[in-house]
């Protein structure tokens, strides 16, 4: 049995991450703002799931011990909360809001999950839903591909400091394209997965502990293709953020 706490739980990814494992007997934390759809999933599953209201953005230190000590301790830690929206007006309001959620909510639970796995004495996995939108600056989606980019460098530098500290820990970083979920139902995207498919892919390659893993194969090969647009074209193409 493990114990996991996995933030933004409350729909999409974190929801079907949360009930999967929930499902085979560990222990859930789900975290999110909207605790009705928590307190759903817990009532569904009222012996593994452990609801807690959480705003990554506020004292994410406190939040992460509370569920910990909820849990009597953690040993994967899942990082579904994310906002991104395309701005081609590049309204400010939705730059400043995607980063405050991918990049300060995210690095002041990397820190408190880091604070408590390096002295833990067992291994400790935090994992991230970046995309593949972090292979290259989307210019209809400046602030989520940045911040996405930085979500895989700032866990790259973990992986390094984890080896040099000695830490028992590992970071992965999961990168879908397209998945039918709320957060791009008012769209029709190409190759865009079933979210079961996914979830079930992404829950495979945290279970194996790899550093990254695009989700899926078929996303595996558009990444390479993206990987080798010289930067001259990349900047006359236009193309919508996953």
């Amino acid at each position: 049995m493990k114990r996991i706490i996995i933030y933004g739980a409350s729909s999409g990814i974190g929801k079907a991450l949360a009930c999967m494992y929930a499902e085979q007997g560990d222990k859930v934390a789900v975290a999110a703002r909207r605790i009705d759809n928590l307190k759903e999933m817990q009532r569904q599953f009222p012996h593994n799931i452990f609801p807690f209201q959480v705003d990554v953005t506020d004292n994410s230190r406190d939040q992460f011990n509370q569920m910990v000590e909820a849990l009597q301790g953690a040993d994967l830690v899942v990082y579904c909360s994310g906002m991104g929206k395309q701005n081609v007006e590049f309204d400010m309001d939705i730059e400043y809001r995607t980063i405050d959620v991918n990049v300060t909510g995210f690095t002041s639970v990397v820190a408190a999950v880091v604070e408590y796995g390096s002295k833990a004495g067992h291994h400790v996995q935090f994992a991230t839903i970046s995309s593949i939108a972090s292979t290259k600056g989307l210019g209809v989606s400046a602030s989520y591909s940045a911040t996405k980019m930085y979500q895989v460098r700032y866990l790259e530098s973990m992986r390094q400091l984890a080896s040099i500290k000695g830490w028992d820990m590992g970071f992965t970083v999961i990168k879908p394209g397209f998945i039918a979920t709320d957060f791009i139902k008012d769209r029709k995207y190409p190759m865009t997965m079933t979210l079961d498919y996914a979830a079930k892919r992404i829950k495979r390659a945290i279970d194996k502990r790899k550093n990254s893993a695009v989700i899926d194969w078929k996303w595996a090969i558009v990444v390479g293709f993206w990987k080798m647009i010289p930067n001259w074209l990349w900047y006359k193409l236009k193309i919508s953020r996953g």
